[in-house]
């Protein structure tokens, strides 16, 4: 069995692919938490407003600090990537006859033989980017291990105790509305 995707379809999902890459899906995956966690925690009446004021601005300040973090390292070791994998390509009528490394530095180039496979420069711009995108992320994961308490867990103490006050002032207001309409249902019933 087989799934028939029409034309628009395969280009917008070639589209994602090529144009969304780890930096991109941390900053959809950081803006998808932000728009919902935090209400899941402001709804959350089993616990005192206290507690909840609290867990909303823990929860803000740990997607924004991660967010914030994990898409500037992604980008950061993906950009130190490209600069430690530059290139010299040497063209023929169709296909490429070499591709070497720019300098002596240019260490994370990976290597494609030209006399083995034939490779177009489109193609061969193709896999590079990939290449490079796919090493850079590589690199971020092991970066992370050591932002994530270095960077991200202080960030997210700072941004959680500048929004405390905040977000109890916010319940507070919002118990108060709340009372103000039951007792006027309640006046009127």
């Amino acid at each position: 069995m087989s799934i028939v995707i029409s034309n628009r379809a395969e280009k917008v999902v070639k589209g994602i692919g090529k144009y969304i890459n780890s930096p991109e899906q941390r900053f959809i995956q950081g803006a998808t938490a932000l728009a919902t966690q935090p209400f899941i925690d402001m709804n959350n009446r089993s616990a005192d407003e206290d507690t909840r004021a609290v867990s909303v601005a823990r929860t803000i300040g740990k997607i924004i600090a991660g967010t914030v973090v994990g898409v500037g390292v992604r980008y950061a070791t993906i950009f130190l990537a490209k600069r430690f994998s530059r290139y010299v390509l040497e063209e023929g009528p169709k296909y490429l006859k070499s591709i070497k490394r720019k300098t002596k530095y240019d260490v994370l180039l990976p290597e494609f033989d030209c006399t083995k496979y034939k490779i177009k420069k489109e193609d061969f711009i193709n896999k590079y980017n990939n290449s490079i995108k796919t090493i850079g992320t590589i690199f971020a994961t092991g970066v992370m291990v050591f932002t994530n308490f270095l960077i991200d867990a202080p960030l997210t103490k700072v941004i959680t105790k500048a929004l405390t006050k905040r977000v109890k002032k916010h319940i507070e207001h919002d118990r108060i509305e709340n009372q103000q309409t039951e007792a006027k249902d309640n006046a009127a019933a």
